[in-house]
């Protein structure tokens, strides 16, 4: 019964092995998000809040979700502490539009603006030191209709 005892044991931790490399790569096991939609607008003065929200599908996000005072970022501090918290690899599209199905003009999109780009650079350097890539996705810019960086 030892060599029975013995492939079995090697059985299983093949199967460990192989499902935490999966896990570790960009295999289907991964189960954290490794693709998230930024928004932000202004509330008063230089206040700015902030919307960070895991993007498995890429698109459907509902106005609710993004303005949620739930989960709402206000202030670069809050962002911050967010972007910290993300693991390395992870990639933000900062969009300035709430894309819904087809409707990307939604009219909740209103709101929704970049801030200066002191604060864009700032943010897009904090990222890059925690090992995350921000790109800008502006929706008004009719010259560049796909993702700047």
């Amino acid at each position: 019964m030892l060599p029975m005892k013995s492939t079995l044991s090697l059985v299983v931790l093949i199967l460990v092995a192989v499902s935490f490399n999966v896990a570790q790569t960009n295999g289907f096991a991964h189960t954290t998000p490794q693709l998230y939609q930024l928004y932000s607008w202004q509330q008063t003065g230089d206040i700015w809040n902030f919307r960070l929200l895991a993007s498995p599908s890429g698109v459907n996000v509902p106005a609710k979700a993004v303005f949620s005072e739930k989960f709402r970022l206000t202030g670069l501090d809050a962002l911050k502490r967010k972007i910290s918290e993300l693991p390395a690899g992870a990639k933000i599209l900062w969009m300035n539009r709430i894309v819904s199905g087809a409707n990307a003009q939604s009219v909740d999109s209103k709101n929704l603006a970049f801030p200066p780009e002191n604060i864009i650079e700032q943010v897009k350097r904090y990222a890059r030191a925690h090992g995350v890539e921000v790109e800008i996705v502006n929706f008004n810019d009719r010259l560049a209709p796909f993702p700047q960086k």
